[in-house]
């Protein structure tokens, strides 16, 4: 037995879905299969009727004829003996009519003596006996050439066709009609043996498929998980790289306003003072460039932080407080100097 207990409600709702969708193809399969079997049984008892019709004509009629006989037709005394003959062995036993065709379609003989004489349009089975090839097929019985016979349908119908020695072509054929019933009673009995094998054989099939299923689905789950998983912890780094972008940008705008209050403080002093020797210019510009500096690295971390962005990597934690670039206070240091 199978233990689906380990696998949880949603795998056996899986496994309900599961066996109800695959049960509709199996079931047409099955039913496909089975009507091949029926064919082929059925094709199969055919193909026995015309082998044993061919034995009968071989053995049991072919040589009370002649091909003069088939050609001109048989007399009443030729009609008589073959009739005596086929009385006196086995060879009609289970037959129901026995025809004998000659190639104008004229029925020369027949253990139904009103046939005899009647002649009817060939149809393409006995075409074919007359061409030379034997056939076995099933007829109702209410074919044109039995009307007014007394046959009740389904019946095997098969024709040979009757070569004689020294001739290369048929001069006629040889109809009879076997009874179905037994035919089909034979194709029931050994079409419910291999039902019943391919009942269990598509039932095998169908149980050992659930395992399969369940481990699908396990599997499945299983990479559904890793996957939530996976999608959980990039949204984590997405954050804590949101939370490194922040403190990136508030550094950075820090450095900006910083340096730029310095450009702007040591560029009005030296704009707006008159006592200004040139060691003190110097001093001043040197601030200036070290603010311009300062606003240059601002600019440098700006640019790794949006390849750090891009590149999906987190920003390291020594570049946040290395203090570098942050411009000190050299622009109040600087304004002392002005007298």
């Amino acid at each position: 037995m199978l233990d689906t207990t380990k696998y949880g409600p949603n795998a056996m709702g899986s496994l309900v879905r599961f066996g109800l969708l695959a049960l509709v193809p199996l079931i047409a399969l099955g039913a496909v299969l089975a009507r091949e079997l029926n064919v082929d049984l059925q094709q199969r008892y055919l193909e026995t009727a015309r082998i044993s019709a061919t034995l009968i004509t071989q053995v049991g009629i072919q040589p009370l004829l002649s091909a003069q006989l088939v050609e001109d037709g048989l007399s009443f005394t030729d009609v008589a003996t073959i009739d005596d003959k086929l009385r006196g062995a086995a060879v009609s036993k289970d037959v129901r009519r026995i025809k004998v065709w000659n190639k104008n379609g004229t029925v020369v003989y027949s253990d139904n003596h009103a046939l005899i004489g009647r002649t009817f349009l060939p149809d393409d089975d006995l075409r074919a006996a007359l061409s030379g090839h034997s056939s076995a097929s099933i007829t109702n019985g209410h074919d044109e050439e039995n009307s007014g016979d007394n046959l009740a349908g389904p019946l095997i119908q098969v024709y040979v066709p009757l070569v004689f020695a020294g001739t290369s072509s048929a001069a006629g054929a040889f109809e009879l009609y076997l009874p179905y019933a037994p035919v089909q009673a034979a194709i029931d009995s050994e079409s419910n043996q291999l039902y019943l094998l391919l009942a269990a054989g598509l039932t095998v099939f169908y149980v050992s498929m659930f395992p399969v299923v369940l481990l699908a689905d396990r599997l499945r789950r299983r990479l559904l998980n890793q996957a939530q998983d996976a999608a959980v912890a990039n949204v984590a780094a997405l954050e804590r790289l949101n939370a490194v972008k922040n403190a990136y940008l508030t550094r950075i705008s820090h450095q900006f306003r910083t340096a730029l209050v310095g450009i702007q403080g040591f560029s009005e002093l030296i704009r707006d003072s008159d006592h200004l020797d040139l060691d003190e210019v110097k001093a001043f510009a040197g601030d200036i460039y070290s603010n311009a500096e300062g606003l240059d690295r601002a600019f440098s971390e700006m640019i790794e932080l949006d390849r750090a962005q891009a590149d999906g990597h987190a920003l390291g934690g020594g570049m946040i407080g290395s203090g570098q670039g942050t411009p000190d206070d050299r622009p109040r240091q600087s304004r002392t100097r002005v007298k």
